[in-house]
This record gives C-alpha cells, sequence and structure tokens, in this order.
C-alpha cells in the first residue's frame, strides 16, 4: 500500500505520463524569506527617498518629490518581485536563499505574465497591514495560496534539490583519469643512427608518407549540432547518454526536468513539441552517433 500524500503534497503528471510531487512551501519559511526580500527592498528604498530629497532641493518643489517617491516605490517593490521572479524562474534572492519557487499549478515554470499578476495582486494581499488579506486566503483555501497565486494560477513550492548523474542509485562518481606517467628518454641512438630523443626515427628508405590519411575529416550534423550547446548541457547529455539505459522513466523525466532552460534554448522547436525528455533523449541519440 502507498503511503498517502500529505496536504502539502503537489503532484504534478508530466506529458511523459509520469507522476512526481512538489512540496508546497510553508507560511514560515515564505514569511522568513519574504522579510529577506523586504530587507533589500528597504536599502533601494532609502536611496529613492534620498533622490527625492535632493530633487525638491534642486527644483525646490515638494511635488517633485512625492512625485519621486511615490513612483519609484511603486517601481522598486512590483519591478524587483517581477523582473526577478520572471528572470530567475519565479525565484527572488529571498525565494533562492531559502530554496523556495514559485511555479504553475501544474508544475510548469512560471511564465513573465503570471510573475505579473500575482506581484500586482500583492497589493489587495497586503491590505488591511502586513499580508492581512492574503493570510486569510492562504488559510481559507488550504493549499499555501495567497490571492496572488489564485488569480495567476501559481503555488509557491520548495525547490527540489538538484540532482546529478552519479548520486543515483548504481552510480559511480567521476574520477579523474589517473596521471600518464612521463617516458623516460631512450640510453641512446644506435651507432651510426644520427637522430634525438624525442624526435621521431627517419623513415626507412623508399616509405611513402604521403599515402597518411586526413586526420581532419568534416563534421556531422550531428556533431555541429551538439557543438551549439551550451558545454555545461553538453557534459549533462554525454553523461546521461552513458547512463540511460540503467535509468528508470521516472528518473530521466526528473533529469530532464532540471535542465528545461537549457534544452528549450537549445533546441526551441523539438521541446515545443515534443516536451523536455524528448528533447534531452534527441540529444542523446545525437551524441551516441
Amino acid at each position: 500500500m502507498q503511503r498517502p500524500l500529505a496536504d502539502t503534497d503537489l503532484v504534478v503528471a508530466t506529458p511523459e505520463r509520469v507522476s512526481f510531487d512538489y512540496q508546497v512551501a510553508g507560511l514560515g519559511t515564505r514569511a522568513i524569506a519574504q522579510l529577506l526580500d523586504l530587507l533589500i527592498l528597504g536599502f533601494v528604498e532609502i536611496a529613492v527617498l534620498s533622490f527625492a530629497g535632493a530633487a525638491a532641493t534642486v527644483t525646490n518643489s515638494g511635488t517633485v518629490a512625492w512625485l519621486i517617491i511615490i513612483i519609484g516605490t511603486f517601481l522598486v517593490v512590483f519591478g524587483y518581485f517581477w523582473i526577478s521572479e520572471a528572470l530567475w524562474s519565479g525565484q527572488t534572492i529571498g525565494k533562492k536563499a531559502f530554496r523556495l519557487r514559485a511555479v504553475g499549478d501544474r508544475g510548469e515554470p512560471l511564465t513573465f505574465l503570471q510573475a505579473g499578476i500575482r506581484n500586482v495582486v500583492r497589493i489587495v494581499d497586503f491590505l488591511p497591514y502586513g499580508y492581512g488579506i492574503g493570510m486569510i486566503v492562504l488559510f481559507a483555501n488550504g493549499k499555501g495560496k495567497r490571492l496572488g497565486d489564485l488569480a495567476a494560477g501559481t503555488i509557491v513550492v520548495k525547490d527540489s534539490d538538484h540532482v546529478s548523474l552519479w548520486q543515483l542509485g548504481g552510480g559511480v562518481r567521476p574520477t579523474l583519469p589517473p596521471a600518464v606517467p612521463v617516458p623516460t628518454p631512450p640510453p641512446g641512438p644506435p651507432p651510426g643512427v644520427d637522430y634525438r630523443y624525442p624526435m621521431r626515427p627517419p623513415p626507412p628508405p623508399g616509405f611513402m608518407t604521403d599515402l597518411a590519411p586526413n586526420p581532419y575529416a568534416p563534421a556531422s550534423a550531428a556533431e555541429l549540432t551538439l557543438r551549439r550547446l551550451d558545454p555545461e548541457l553538453r557534459r549533462f547529455v554525454a553523461s546521461y547518454a552513458r547512463r540511460r539505459p540503467q535509468l528508470s522513466l521516472e528518473l530521466r523525466v526528473q533529469l530532464a526536468s532540471t535542465v528545461q532552460p537549457s534544452l528549450r534554448a537549445a533546441l526551441p522547436d523539438v521541446f515545443a513539441q515534443l516536451g523536455p525528455l524528448a528533447t534531452l533523449d534527441h540529444l542523446a541519440d545525437l551524441e551516441v552517433q
């Protein structure tokens, strides 16, 4: 009998028909991450206030100072959360420090529009003070969602640990190859032969050296595709291709999900049509050709 899922588990079904779950972030961890973000915003807001004071002194107008404060505060607060979550796949500095991430309801990466919606609705969540409405809604729906999450179709989860291929069952951590011993020079050339180490001995008379094959063969289409990959992704694909026969489908799906942004950038058409696992398998097939 399987263990029943906790109320804080988010079950995700992938296009490959494999289910795995995220753990929904708790209120305490989210609050601490939010405090770190607010601390960073506090330092930026001090800079905005200083600039507003300087502008008021130069223009001799309090209206200019208030405009700078209102507009600057809005841009700083919403720009920080919106841009951070959109560019960092649902993470701010606070979320990254405490390994949290905002994702879609089905575990998909956060989109730019979703990041904007969940942070614009933050105004209502914050009312009347200190996320009062947001906390009431969060406890009422029982899914760890504030109003911004309900509007954008998102949820904050604990970021899954990074999975390395060598950490899987049966894997062996890669080790450096043994050092190649430096050959010792021979005691000396034979009598009557004039050459010195490490020069190669002269070829025998009549030996045709112009029949050697050309070592510079043109690269195949598969090799050209692999050369365009990010070096880190290329190493990942090479390791995955060697280990793929021993990996279960669930582990392959999890590994593909850890490099989704890189796979999307490498082969956008294949990724859009077939998904992350099929894209990773396609690159692995090219690697073993």
